[in-house]
């Protein structure tokens, strides 16, 4: 059975730790599900992705107990939920593989983080949270069919269908892994011309080196001064910035990636027909340049049919989307809660 929507907040025994495994950032959180609300400090961390699978984890139990540490009555949390950066099993309690972090292959995150912590746990990846997390606290609960687009590190995505997560076979919502340009840039995958190779943290930080890498002259002048004229030191944010003061070279990359985006996102919605999509993730707290430029080319790449029926939206929860559809997923899970649909 999965989760679906009664139209009113779930039912709330106690607060829950949530964890984010990032394939760049680590994120631990108290969250009152009755009541929408992180009710603790978010503790944050950059992924320590050259200690593996076994440091990321060590990490994040750190920062989980200090989440715990800073409330009152830490003892009233009653379950752990995790997102996960990566594949997950069908089950939903081993890590099938990181891309961006190595000896993530078939470990048992959820045992792991319940011993840890001496609490039931529930993981699943981060497209289908933060999907949970759209749904339920991001205005939408309303709505039957909901697409999630997750763009950050890597692409991803989840989705609602008839008020319920639909996870397919397990492994459905790859969004990053459409392919948008034959013989495009290789992904992590080892497949060329994902979207996630050309629209993503890593891919987008990857061509600004590549650019600066060329020389600065008059290509990517901003670039070089955010970078200190390092093409190690660029990431995605510093090509979004150069990107507003008009530097050529990043003006090229960020618009190819939401061209991108944008038609995988026409595609999935001639295919799926959702009431809404929603964008979050890392990459849109470029608010400005999705507005400006990523949502005029989403809409115009619509097919007819489909341009009054679906609305495109930017999440506006901040990037808590992850952290809140974490905690909300224990109901499903760890709890053996299910909240129902009105009929």
């Amino acid at each position: 059975m999965g989760i679906s929507a009664d139209r009113s907040a779930p039912h709330m025994d106690g607060a829950v730790l949530s964890l984010d495994f990032g394939g760049t950032k680590l994120a631990a959180a108290v969250v009152d599900v009755g009541k929408g609300k992180i009710v603790s400090p978010v503790i944050r961390r950059q992924t320590p992705v050259s200690e593996g699978a076994g440091g990321t984890l060590q990490s994040m139990i750190e920062c989980g107990k200090q989440a715990l540490a800073s409330i009152d009555q830490p003892q009233l949390v009653k379950a752990v939920g995790i997102s996960f950066g990566g594949p997950v099993s069908t089950d939903r309690k081993s890590v099938l593989r990181s891309i961006h972090v190595s000896n993530w292959n078939n470990v048992s995150l959820v045992d792991e983080i319940s011993r840890a912590f001496n609490l039931p746990a529930a993981m699943d990846n981060d497209g289908n949270v933060a999907a949970l997390g759209e749904w339920w606290f991001g205005g939408h609960r309303h709505l039957e069919n909901l697409a999630y687009v997750q763009t950050s590190t890597g692409v991803g995505g989840g989705l609602i269908f008839g008020n319920q997560l639909y996870r397919g076979a397990g492994l459905a919502a790859e969004l990053g892994h459409h392919i948008i340009e034959l013989n495009g840039p290789q992904c992590m995958c080892g497949r060329m011309g994902c979207l996630e190779s050309i629209c993503s943290g890593w891919a987008i930080a990857r061509d600004g080196r590549a650019a600066l890498s060329k020389g600065a002259d008059s290509s990517c002048p901003a670039l070089a001064q955010l970078s200190g004229n390092d093409p190690n030191a660029v990431d995605a944010s510093m090509v979004f910035e150069a990107c507003r003061a008009l530097d050529p070279a990043c003006v090229k990359i960020v618009h190819r990636a939401l061209d991108g985006l944008a038609l995988m996102i026409a595609n999935l919605v001639a295919t799926i027909d959702p009431q809404v999509v929603v964008i979050g993730g890392g990459l849109t707290r470029s608010r400005d340049i999705f507005e400006n430029y990523f949502m005029p080319v989403a809409q115009d790449l619509l097919h007819p049919f489909f341009k009054e029926r679906c609305q495109i939206e930017l999440s506006t929860l901040d990037g808590d989307a992850l952290l809140l559809g974490a905690a909300l997923l224990t109901q499903e899970e760890a709890w053996g809660l299910n909240v129902k649909a009105e009929m």
